[in-house]
């Protein structure tokens, strides 16, 4: 995330005490659409070749490591918050398990071309600077050799009416929203095409999720 903005989100973050909250409250139990979300990102990682290094940034406490190993990949994190890394290091020690960095996803910590797919996810929503997420995608289109798995909010939603109306009355507006439409645009400004979106329900549910390919590849 960025160090100018969202300083709130980032300090949530960065306790042990976080990230013990964190780790329960990605409970699948508690969240009745895991299944549904962890086929879609399976569905877009199959395509990547057996063995791909899969960099996952922010990787929070680890939720995709065990997805990639199971598919046959190579897996890398990265996060602003240590505590959040320290809990991923306990999923797997697996020799699939590349290791984990201190990352920022505007200054992500790896060469041109390093990484077979690059994962933002949970993350944009958190932006609500374009300048910022522009920055976060033209590191992704750096250091990715192919594909670009995002996550964000969309505001053309009915989960997306009943939450403004609680906003109005908390005055909580971290929580970032945009169109695929601009999320197209966008990334495309910074060396990125959308291939596909998907959703829970579009229209229906504020969760969606893209598939991004590096231009010219």
């Amino acid at each position: 995330m960025s160090r100018e903005i969202n300083q709130p989100v980032k300090q949530r973050r960065t306790t042990d005490e976080a990230a013990r909250n964190y780790v329960q409250s990605r409970d699948p139990k508690r969240y009745k659409r895991t299944a549904e979300e962890e086929g879609i990102v399976r569905g877009w990682l199959k395509l990547l070749p057996k063995n791909a290094l899969l960099f996952d940034c922010p990787c929070g406490v680890g939720r995709f490591v065990n997805t990639a190993l199971e598919m046959g990949l190579r897996y890398a994190g990265g996060d602003v918050a240590v505590p959040m890394i320290q809990q991923a290091m306990k999923v797997s020690t697996a020799q699939q398990v590349i290791g984990f960095a201190a990352s920022d996803a505007e200054h992500l910590p790896l060469g041109n071309n390093s990484v077979d797919c690059v994962m933002l996810w949970r993350l944009l929503h958190h932006i609500p600077d374009e300048a910022v997420r522009k920055r976060m995608f033209r590191e992704a289109a750096r250091v990715s050799r192919g594909m670009v798995l995002v996550s964000f909010h969309h505001p053309l939603s009915f989960t997306f009416l009943r939450r403004l109306v609680n906003r109005v009355f908390t005055s909580d507006w971290e929580i970032s929203d945009i169109t695929h439409w601009r999320l197209r645009r966008e990334a495309a400004e910074c060396g990125l095409e959308v291939v596909e979106t998907k959703s829970f329900g579009k229209f229906v549910s504020i969760n969606w999720f893209a598939y991004l390919r590096k231009i010219g590849r």
